[in-house]
């Protein structure tokens, strides 16, 4: 048994629980009892003591876009890399993000079926590292900027391609299906405006994916694509660039479906010192970002529950620790509690997984992390090494 003794807590993290000091037990994986302050459990067991005082303990952190894969930001050079390495590349990327924190990752496009292939690695105790969902390749319809990231996509065009194509991911042992539902900032030549799947394709894939349990995520930036999406039943949007006004409200009157911005790929492609960042790339940025910033702002003032991903490759992750923490903070204007529960309660939920993540609470997986600081006052303690990483109940961090 565990016990963190004295830690403070965030009262719209905790349930069960009224004090904004205790001490929380952990027993096998899942969080045991949440006490006054020395208080001991009823049964006599050996326990390891970990010192919260003046500490922040959280739920463990979400991160809703990851592309494990993506160790490497250079898109050619990621298509001459082996397989082996690939899947190295992505334990180490996974490892990473279990360092700052994240106990859980939806890796939302992977090749080689990499993000599965770490996600089994670990479920079976071979390596340690974060709980991963994956959606291994990302289906999209035949269109321009495809080669940019040739090896990262599956082809699929009208409902019976797509169909099969959603079955095949799915088959590999995915979690989820991702779409291109719009085009890409990065993807060369593409529009990112545009929609470039018809209604009845991304339905098809909505379809095959219910049958299966499961759900669509679906890539938008223009305002036609976000539309759609919604209206076809996807489970969350991403990016969601150019969202408008109605796209606001109809996610506002759906129980279902859910945005996920991505500050933090768009503070990195305004980077000008960034040698990643072609100058093409950092002036469509330029263009996007006023807007997107308005729109997603207006989103967050609406209420939206937001789901927190970040998009960014593993040199931005190491460069810039808790970069999403700081993009929602500068980039967007949100509050330092709404982006703490984006990043856990929200991002459980969207996921599916709230009834056993996302708040700390008697009989929830023991996933927590413990900060020094107050972090629903100052996100940017979130910038931070935490003090420890608890994931199913073992102390990794």
């Amino acid at each position: 048994m565990i016990v963190i003794r004295n830690c403070r807590l965030v009262k719209e993290l905790t349930e069960g629980f009224d004090g904004a000091v205790g001490d929380v037990y952990i027993d096998n994986n899942r969080i045991a009892a949440i006490t006054a302050p020395g208080s001991h459990p009823t049964e006599e067991k050996t326990l390891i003591e970990i010192d919260g005082d003046g500490r922040t303990l959280i739920p463990g952190l979400c991160e809703m876009h990851a592309h494990l894969y993506g160790f490497i930001y250079n898109p050619y050079e990621l298509q001459c890399a082996t397989e082996g390495k690939i899947v190295f590349g992505a334990l180490d990327f996974a490892g990473e993000y279990l360092k700052q924190g994240f106990t859980t990752i939806r890796d939302c496009g992977s090749s080689y079926n990499c993000a599965a292939s770490v996600r089994d690695a670990i479920k079976a105790g071979i390596v340690k590292g974060p709980r991963i969902v994956s959606c291994g390749l990302i289906i999209t319809p035949t269109e321009t900027g495809n080669d940019t990231f040739s090896d990262l996509y599956l082809e699929a065009d009208g409902p019976e391609e797509m169909r099969k194509a959603c079955r095949k991911e799915l088959q590999k042992g995915n979690d989820f299906i991702k779409l291109m539902v719009s085009g890409a900032f990065m993807n060369e030549g593409a529009d990112p405006g545009i929609q470039v799947l018809e209604p009845e394709e991304i339905e098809a894939a909505v379809s095959a994916a219910a049958r299966k349990g499961t759900y669509v995520c679906a890539h938008c930036h223009g305002t036609d694509s976000i539309k759609a999406a919604i209206t076809a039943g996807v489970r969350t949007v991403e990016h969601g660039t150019f969202i408008d006004d109605e796209g606001i409200e109809m996610l506002k009157n759906n129980e279902n479906t859910f945005l996920t911005p991505t500050g933090a790929v768009g503070l990195y492609c305004l980077d000008e010192s960034n040698p990643d960042v072609s100058a093409e790339l950092l002036e469509l940025s330029r263009e996007a970002a006023e807007i997107e910033i308005a729109n997603i702002n207006k989103a967050y003032h609406a209420g939206l529950k937001l789901g927190f991903g970040s998009d960014i490759d593993l040199v931005a992750l190491r460069k810039h620790p808790g970069y999403e923490f700081i993009a929602r903070k500068e980039y967007y204007t949100f509050d330092d509690l709404d982006i703490l529960l984006q990043a856990t309660k929200n991002s459980a939920e969207i996921m599916g997984f709230g009834h056993f993540l996302g708040t700390i609470k008697v009989g929830k997986l023991a996933d927590l992390v413990l900060v020094d600081g107050n972090p629903d006052e100052d996100i940017y303690v979130m910038t931070k090494p935490p003090v420890h990483v608890i994931k199913d109940g073992e102390i990794l961090v």
